[in-house]
């Protein structure tokens, strides 16, 4: 009977291809810098840690994006041969591999860590995502969660060798292990997770169908690469598209901001996360500066519709006076105008900065009176047409919110209502100087963002080409 068994492994071997070797449940130390975010790979069935992901952890140490990330590998016990306890050791089942990861990623190093990104293949993605469920704490501190081809939804029915492999069995569709993982994420997570999640799968992924490694997801997140179960995490130079997935994600690169720091990015995301999951709750009791955290936080995870709801609806019940809640509230509705081109949402984004930059110089409140002129301005100006010339209400408003910054106290913002504000009155030279200190003085991405966004409006409506070149090389747009 054994001999009979032993014939059929072939079989299993087709679908789950074999590597050389298997690790045990220890950290593969790729990159260790004691740096604050950490890449964590996990491998699938059969694979380990060196034979899964070595080309690929050589590209991610050679991409400077990410030069703040320390990387490693976890392996973990999985072959091909049979589990025949008292014969030979058996591989462990899912849901111990799945504890073994947390108790990994819970010792030194990996508990200094604040952010952890994993990204996991093929079977190892159903241990990341038990691990993720059966452990709060891991959930927090996850940043982001890359499933490479992995079966979420199960391989069919778990066959023959399910009763002697017990990995195998635990990957079938209707098994316990599936069914229970599939309904614990969705009482979870309920579509909105806490990390950054991408589920990737190859155009000619074999053995686990799209149905598997994408269908329990929604389309936001979902991802489509050129090659098989295997080629995927097997790229073989940096403009790979799964090196390319990875490293986008890991430093929030899009079209429209500047280059970042991916590890202060993770963070920063983190506690925005924490501050939702905090403040949320109890927003009809919040103050004016926690609610303006709230919102903040809300944007900065994704969530701007939410946001702005809040946000409207606190302003509406007359619970936020300060200049402060009607510059956030306008910041929303401007950047939904800059996005929808509503006439109605200029009007009322215009509205509130006007309406805090009387406040603020009622009171004397130099730094939100120079942010409300900057805003006014600039809204002025983006609503002209493109061959219009910058009228003398947008310079007189510039001037005014410059004038204010000669009584504030000094800081990125006031730097970059300064630069801004030259650039409206046709200084290019002390514009770059200024935007030069507002970046260096900046204390998070999303503060770095806030400022290039506008500034690449303003110079490319007033200087054209040569602005834009300026302003992409001061924030490093130019060399990504």
């Amino acid at each position: 009977m054994l001999r009979m068994i032993l014939s059929r492994l072939p079989l299993i071997g087709r679908l789950f291809p074999p590597s050389t070797r298997v690790d045990a449940t220890i950290p593969v130390e790729h990159r260790a810098n004691n740096q604050d975010v950490a890449l964590i790979l996990v491998h699938g069935f059969s694979g380990d840690t060196s034979a899964t992901w070595s080309g690929f952890v050589q590209l991610l140490l050679e991409e400077p994006r990410i030069a703040s990330w320390d990387i490693f590998g976890i392996g973990y016990a999985s072959s091909l041969r049979i589990d025949v306890p008292g014969i030979w050791s058996a591989d462990p089942d899912l849901t111990l591999l799945a504890r073994g990861l947390r108790t990994t990623l819970s010792l030194p190093p990996f508990k200094h860590y604040q952010r952890i990104a994993i990204a996991a293949h093929s079977m190892g993605g159903l241990v990341a995502q038990r691990a993720l469920l059966d452990d709060a704490d891991l959930a927090h501190r996850l940043s982001h969660l890359f499933l490479f081809g992995t079966p979420s939804n199960g391989l069919g029915k778990a066959g023959p060798f399910g009763c002697l492999k017990r990995q195998v069995r635990d990957m079938a569709s209707q098994g316990k292990f599936i069914t229970s993982l599939r309904k614990d994420w969705t009482d979870r997570f309920d579509g909105q997770t806490s990390f950054t999640l991408r589920v990737v799968a190859g155009d000619r992924d074999e053995f686990v169908p799209t149905s598997s490694s994408l269908a329990p997801f929604a389309d936001a997140v979902q991802a489509v690469l050129p090659g098989n179960h295997l080629e995927i995490v097997r790229p073989g130079t940096h403009d790979h598209l799964s090196i390319i997935l990875v490293v986008d994600a890991l430093t929030g690169s899009n079209a429209e901001r500047p280059a970042v720091d991916g590890a202060r990015l993770a963070v920063e995301l983190g506690d925005f996360h924490a501050a939702v999951e905090t403040l949320l709750p109890r927003v009809a009791d919040l103050d004016d500066t926690a609610l303006a955290s709230l919102a903040l936080a809300l944007e900065g995870v994704g969530r701007g519709a939410d946001a702005l709801s809040i946000l409207s609806q606190h302003y509406k019940q007359g619970m936020a006076s300060s200049t402060e809640i009607m510059g956030v509230l306008a910041g929303r509705i401007k950047r939904r105008w800059l996005t929808e081109r509503v006439a109605t949402d200029l009007t009322r984004a215009r509205e509130l900065y006007l309406s805090g930059l009387h406040n603020a110089e009622a009171t004397q409140d130099h730094e939100q009176a120079y942010y409300h002129a900057i805003n006014v301005a600039f809204l002025d100006l983006m609503a002209l047409p493109l061959s219009s010339s910058i009228p003398p209400e947008v310079i007189s408003m510039a001037e005014r919110a410059l004038n204010h910054c000669q009584s504030a106290p000094e800081s990125h913002w006031r730097f970059a209502t300064e630069a801004e504000g030259k650039l409206l009155l046709g200084n290019l030279r002390q514009a770059e100087k200024l935007y030069a200190r507002a970046i260096k003085l900046t204390q998070s991405p999303r503060e770095q963002t806030t400022i290039y966004l506008q500034a690449i409006r303003v110079a490319e409506r007033v200087f054209g080409e040569p602005g834009v070149e300026l302003v992409e090389r001061l924030f490093g747009v130019a060399n990504q």
